[in-house]
C-alpha cells in the first residue's frame, strides 16, 4: 500500500508539473498572439533566421513540441519548405534548454512551495482583469509557472521517501553509466520514458531533480538528457500523421537530426563530459561540496544546451545534404499531389487552442480556400483556351475536385468557427467570427460557381454545342476580369494593407464593370449567335458562363465587405 501511495504521490507531481507546462505555455501564446507567426515567417529568409526562429519561440512559448507541431503544420500548408523547416526544428531544440536552466537555477536555490502558491493566487485572480488584456492573458502563464514548480516541489519531496527503499536504490543503481552497455542502456530508458509522457520538460525535470539528490550521479544524468532528446522527436511525428508528405519530411527530419546528434555524443562521451566540466565552474562530482547541488543541476544544463548547440551548429552547414538524406527516407513519389481529402492545418496546430489565436488561424485556412478557388479560376481560362475536348475534360475533372476540396474546408472551418461562438468571445473577437463566417461562406460559392462554368465550357467543346473563337475571346475577357478581381481579394486576406475606403471602392468599381461588361457580351454574343442558328442549349450556355463569372464579382465584392467589417 505505501509504494502504491508513492507512486501516485509522484504521478500527481508529476501531472502537476505537466499542467503548469500547458498552463504556462498557452498562457504565453496568448500574450505573444501572432508575433510568433510573424517571428516563424523569418524563417523563409535563410538557414540562420529559420534557426533564430525556432529558438525565439520556442524560448517564448517554453515548449519545443508546440513549436514542432506548429511547423509540420506550416508546411502542410506550403508555407514552409523542408530545409526551411529543418532550420526551425534545430532553434527549437535550443531554445528547450531555457526550461532547464531555470529550473536548475531556481528550483533547488529556494523553497519554492514557498512562491509557487502566491505565484498561481497572482495569476488566478489577475485573470479577472477583463478590461485589460495584458494582465488576463499573462495570469494564466503565472498560474501555469506557479503550478510548475509546485510539481517540481512534490516530485522532490517524493522522491527521497520513494528511495528509502532497498528496492528502488537497487533499480536506480542499475543505470548507473559506466561503460557503452550501460550508456546505450540508460539513453534507451530516457527515450522511452520521454515518450510514454510525452514531455521532455517533465524527463528532465525528473533527472534534474534525481540527479540532485544524489541518487543519479553526473554521466548517467547526461545520458538521460540525449534519450530525452530522442523522445521529444515523437510528438512531432504524432503532428504528422495525416499531413503531406513534406510534412512528415519534417518530422523525420526532427528525428534524424537529434538521432544522429546522440549518436556522435555517445561516441564521444567522456571527452564531451569533461569538455562541460572545463568551461563550467564547480566539480559535479564532489558530494561533499556544500554548492554540490547547484553545480551538478548546472552542469547538466550546461550539456544539454552546449549538446544542443554543438549539434546545430554542426549540421547547420550540411542542411542541403541533410535534406536529401531526409528524401532518401521519405522519397517524393508521382502521386504526390493534392488528391486527398485537405485537412485543417493551422487550426489543428497548439494555436487553434486559443480563442483568439484560434481567430488567426482561421484567416490563415480560409486563405487556403481562396487559394484553391483561384486555381480553379486559372484553370477556366485553360479550358476555354483548349481545343481538344479529352484535354478539356482533365483540366474540368481537376476543377471539380478542387470544388470537392473546397467543400471539405468550409464545413471543417465552419465547424471550427462555430464551436468558438459558443465560448466567451469579446464583442469585437465575435464580430470578426461572423465576418469569417461571411468570408468562408462566399468562398465556397465561388467554387460551386467555377465549376458550373468548367462544365459550361466542357459542353460547349461539343460536336453539337460548339462556340466560335470570337465568342471564346470574349468569354476570356471577362474570365480575365474577375480573375483579377479574385486575385485582389485573395491578397488582402492576409496582407491587407490598403485602407478600407480604398479597397471598398475598388471592390465596387470592379464588380460594375463586370456588371456592365456581362451585359455588354451577352447582348452582342447572343445576336450573333442567332444570325449564325446555333443551337438553343448553346445560347443559353453562353449566357450561363457570362453570368456565372459576374456571380464570382458579386461574391468577391461580399468577402471585401467582410474583410472591412460591413458583414
Amino acid at each position: 500500500m505505501k509504494v502504491v501511495l508513492l507512486v501516485f504521490n509522484l504521478l500527481g507531481g508529476l501531472a502537476v508539473f505537466l499542467l503548469g507546462i500547458k498552463m504556462m505555455s498557452e498562457g504565453l501564446q496568448k500574450v505573444a498572439g501572432d508575433k510568433l507567426r510573424k517571428i516563424l515567417s523569418h524563417a523563409t529568409s535563410n538557414r540562420f533566421a529559420g534557426v533564430l526562429s525556432g529558438f525565439t519561440v520556442t524560448s517564448m512559448i517554453q515548449s519545443s513540441s508546440a513549436t514542432t507541431v506548429m511547423v509540420v503544420g506550416f508546411v502542410s500548408a506550403g508555407l514552409l519548405t523542408l530545409s526551411q523547416s529543418l532550420g526551425v526544428v534545430f532553434g527549437a531544440n535550443i531554445g528547450t534548454t531555457v526550461k532547464a536552466w531555470i529550473v536548475s537555477l531556481l528550483g533547488f536555490k529556494v523553497n519554492i512551495a514557498l512562491f509557487a502558491l502566491p505565484v498561481i493566487a497572482i495569476g488566478f485572480f489577475s485573470q479577472f482583469i477583463t478590461k485589460w488584456k495584458f494582465p488576463h492573458r499573462f495570469g494564466e502563464a503565472l498560474v501555469g509557472f506557479g503550478l510548475l514548480f509546485l510539481g517540481l516541489s512534490i516530485i522532490k519531496n517524493t522522491i527521497p521517501i520513494a528511495s528509502g527503499s532497498e528496492e528502488m536504490v537497487y533499480w536506480i543503481s542499475k543505470f548507473a553509466v559506466v561503460d557503452v552497455t550501460s550508456l546505450l542502456k540508460v539513453v534507451l530508458v530516457g527515450t522511452v520514458v520521454t515518450v510514454l509522457l510525452q514531455s521532455s520538460s517533465a524527463v528532465m525535470v525528473i533527472t534534474l531533480t534525481a540527479a540532485a539528490l544524489g541518487y543519479v550521479n553526473f554521466p548517467t544524468a547526461c545520458a538521460l538528457v540525449l534519450g530525452e532528446n530522442i523522445g521529444t522527436t515523437i510528438t512531432a511525428n504524432l503532428a504528422s500523421i495525416g499531413s503531406t508528405r513534406n510534412a512528415k519530411r519534417t518530422a523525420i527530419g526532427h528525428s534524424l537530426f537529434n538521432i544522429l546528434g546522440v549518436v556522435w555524443v555517445c561516441l564521444l562521451f567522456r571527452p564531451f563530459l569533461g569538455f562541460v566540466d572545463y568551461i563550467v565552474p564547480g566539480n559535479p562530482y564532489n558530494l561533499e561540496s556544500a554548492a554540490f547541488i547547484t553545480v551538478l543541476t548546472i552542469h547538466i544544463s550546461a550539456f544539454h544546451t552546449i549538446f544542443n548547440v554543438t549539434n546545430t551548429s554542426v549540421m547547420l552547414p550540411f542542411i542541403k545534404q541533410f535534406e536529401k538524406a531526409v528524401l532518401l527516407l521519405k522519397p517524393i513519389i508521382p502521386e504526390e499531389r493534392e488528391e486527398r481529402e485537405p485537412q485543417l492545418m493551422f487550426l489543428s496546430t497548439p494555436f487553434g487552442s486559443t480563442q483568439e489565436l484560434a481567430v488567426g488561424a482561421a484567416r490563415k485556412e480560409i486563405d487556403r480556400m481562396a487559394t484553391i478557388v483561384s486555381r480553379m479560376m486559372d484553370r477556366t481560362l485553360k479550358a476555354i483556351k483548349t481545343t481538344e475536348e479529352d484535354k478539356c475534360a482533365k483540366i474540368v475533372k481537376s476543377i471539380q475536385r478542387d470544388e470537392k476540396h473546397v467543400d471539405v474546408l468550409e464545413h471543417k472551418i465552419n465547424e471550427y468557427i462555430a464551436s468558438l461562438t459558443h465560448t466567451s468571445l469579446t464583442s469585437g473577437t465575435n464580430k470578426k467570427v461572423l465576418s469569417l463566417l461571411s468570408m468562408i461562406n462566399n468562398i465556397e460559392k465561388i467554387g460551386d460557381s467555377l465549376e458550373k462554368i468548367g462544365i459550361l465550357i466542357l459542353r460547349s467543346k461539343e460536336k453539337n454545342n460548339k462556340f466560335v473563337d470570337e465568342e471564346y475571346a470574349d468569354i476570356e475577357k471577362i474570365a480575365l476580369k474577375a480573375q483579377a478581381f479574385l486575385r485582389h481579394v485573395k491578397h488582402n486576406i492576409l496582407n491587407k494593407r490598403e485602407d478600407d475606403n480604398i479597397l471598398m471602392e475598388y471592390a465596387h468599381k470592379t464588380e460594375k464593370e463586370l456588371d456592365i461588361l456581362r451585359n455588354e457580351l451577352r447582348e452582342k454574343g447572343t445576336l450573333k449567335m442567332f444570325e449564325r442558328k446555333s443551337s438553343g442549349s448553346s445560347i443559353v450556355m453562353y449566357a450561363d458562363i457570362l453570368s456565372s463569372y459576374e456571380q464570382v464579382g458579386d461574391y468577391a465584392l461580399n468577402i471585401s465587405e467582410a474583410m472591412v467589417g460591413l458583414k
